[in-house]
């Protein structure tokens, strides 16, 4: 079913439900990119050579990576939600 759009009630709870969609993913790709740069940092202020700055390279680049296909997702869904196609889902 449709959302309803034009009153501000309506906005309202369809906002909320978009932000419920993929919560739990959404924080560990936020908290993918805080671990990446803490390692990044802690690293750099070391002075530690070898694979650590890297990794955390790595691990910032998948948890950016994640939030960009979450956005992707969500906005498939919103798609799909206002053509009314629940296969889409």
């Amino acid at each position: 079913m449709r959302p309803d759009l034009d009153s501000p009630e309506g906005r309202a709870a369809y906002k909320r439900e978009l932000r419920r969609l993929m919560r739990v993913p959404r924080l560990l790709g936020f908290f993918f990119v805080l671990l990446g740069t803490g390692i990044v940092i802690y690293a750099q202020r070391a002075g530690i050579t070898g694979l650590l700055k890297p990794i955390g390279f790595g691990v910032m680049a998948l948890g950016w990576f994640n939030l960009l296909l979450i956005l992707y997702f969500q906005a498939r869904y919103h798609r799909a939600r206002m053509a009314e196609d629940p296969d889409n889902f």
